[in-house]
């Protein structure tokens, strides 16, 4: 089971809901990444443990190009100055 919770930067107005590190879905195995087109960051299934086709678009504007994100750095990809950390009191969302 994984739960998602908001992430904030503390430097600019970015945020995004996700697990924000390596986990794993009903659908399988997930990874955090960075849209490389919108700078989003978002969750992404990274293998189906039943081989279903997988959508590898990102949820904001349908870009397949990704990097990996540096969970343990938390650099914001949008002010690159800022750090994102896990709101305490954010939106906890049972992801399966």
């Amino acid at each position: 089971m994984a739960i998602w919770r908001t992430h904030k930067c503390n430097g600019c107005e970015y945020s995004f809901v996700g697990s924000g590190k390596p986990d794993a879905l009903m659908m399988g195995p997930t990874i955090p990444v960075v849209c490389s087109k919108c700078n989003e960051i978002y969750d992404r299934i990274i293998e189906s443990p039943i081989d279903k086709k997988l959508n590898y678009s990102c949820e904001e504007c349908g870009s397949k190009k990704y990097t990996e994100w540096d969970y343990k750095k938390k650099k914001c990809p949008h002010c690159k100055n800022g750090t994102i950390e896990e709101s305490k009191g954010g939106q906890v969302v049972m992801a399966d």
